[in-house]
């Protein structure tokens, strides 16, 4: 009986223990870290090296045709090897001499257990004893709701470059916004450059893409940070394709035809923009990026009047042509999209009050 019991326990205890699943540990958050650099070749302007990149631990590729590029460009594509807990990078062209170049692994690699994505990781090296070090930065918005663009291409052109030729040839430089629309050169040589934005997956301009360019030259040894505002060359955005009340029809236009309102419903407040600005513009109250109301001014005062109580974000447009509609960018007459500001916070229209918002437009 006594054996009888013992085996009885064993068994109870191997039962029990067979239902519990182990824990194993804390979930792995990190992201993998780079222990070391090291180039295979030493001479410069090689046809062939390899970069191999070490890492803490093993690694495997994360949408590397979507993130991955070389600045200045190169004519071949690199070769990529994962090795474990390494990546080898083999770069088989000539290189131009006298030139940084800037490798960009940012949001390219990721752990193999987790999938936790490696966010930030450049690499540079240089066909000369010096290092150019010259930068440029600078974020890119969409032009009408002011959304920073991820992901989308910055690309710097030699200033002597034919328009007409900019999406026929290479860059001399390229970059990417990051998930803030931030962009940054951070190895340019000192000159005078085109930059031009686009949002889809190659060098190419198509009318499908949002195009973005300053009708300027820019030269990292006087600019620092630039603003881009990128635009979808076959949309503007007018009342009627927001399904809002056309400005012709149903609307009041006060005796002096300084601005148009549309009929609300009592109880409503009012609201009065002082501003810097004295150019003919409209001013649009939005909630959760729905346009509410809309008015066009001619002039000053901007009284906007009858709108319905509630929390509102306010936009400006500056109808730069005078056709009460916010019209998008040309890129083939190098025409910009019409400026747009949104005041940054929130405004509270109260029944039966008028409030009074000091807006400075343009800081």
């Amino acid at each position: 009986m006594k054996t009888l019991a013992n085996i009885s326990l064993i068994f109870l205890f191997i039962s029990c223990a067979n239902m519990v699943a182990p824990t194993g540990g804390d979930k792995d958050l990190d992201a993998p870290k780079l222990l070391n650099t090291v180039i295979t070749e030493d001479s410069r302007n090689i046809i062939k090296r390899t970069i191999i990149f070490k890492f803490d631990e093993y690694i495997q590729l994360n949408r590397w045709e979507e993130y991955f590029y070389i600045s200045p460009p190169i004519k071949r594509s690199p070769k990529k090897q994962i090795k474990g807990k390494s990546l080898l990078l083999t770069i088989e062209d000539t290189l131009n001499e006298n030139t940084t170049y800037q490798v960009n692994l940012s949001s390219c690699i990721k752990d193999n257990n987790e999938g936790n994505i490696l966010d930030t990781l450049q690499y540079k090296f240089s066909t000369h004893d010096i290092f150019d070090t010259l930068t440029l930065s600078g974020t890119l918005q969409d032009a009408y709701t002011l959304q920073q663009l991820d992901n989308a291409w910055i690309m710097l052109f030699n200033e002597g470059l034919n328009d007409s030729l900019i999406f026929k040839g290479t860059p001399n430089y390229i970059g990417k916004t990051d998930k803030n629309g931030i962009f940054h050169f951070p190895n340019l040589k000192s000159s005078n450059y085109k930059i031009v934005a686009l949002t889809d997956f190659d060098f190419i301009y198509n009318k499908q893409e949002k195009i973005a360019f300053l009708n300027r030259l820019v030269n990292p040894e006087i600019d620092s940070f630039i603003s881009l505002f990128a635009f979808d060359p076959i949309i503007s955005v007018d009342s009627m394709s927001r399904g809002l009340v056309a400005l012709e029809s149903d609307s009041i236009i006060d005796s002096s035809m300084d601005s148009v309102f549309i009929k609300e419903a009592l109880p409503v407040g009012r609201l009065k923009i002082i501003t810097n600005e004295k150019t003919p513009c409209i001013f649009q109250l939005l909630q959760n990026e729905e346009v509410k109301r809309e008015v066009y001014f001619s002039k000053k005062p901007y009284l906007i009047e009858g709108v319905n109580p509630g929390d509102y974000q306010l936009k400006y447009i500056a109808d730069s042509n005078q056709d009460s509609l916010w019209n998008t960018g040309i890129w083939e007459m190098r025409i910009q999209p019409e400026r747009v500001e949104n005041y940054p916070s929130e405004i509270t229209i109260r029944s039966n009050w008028d409030l009074e918002l000091e807006w400075i437009i343009g800081e």
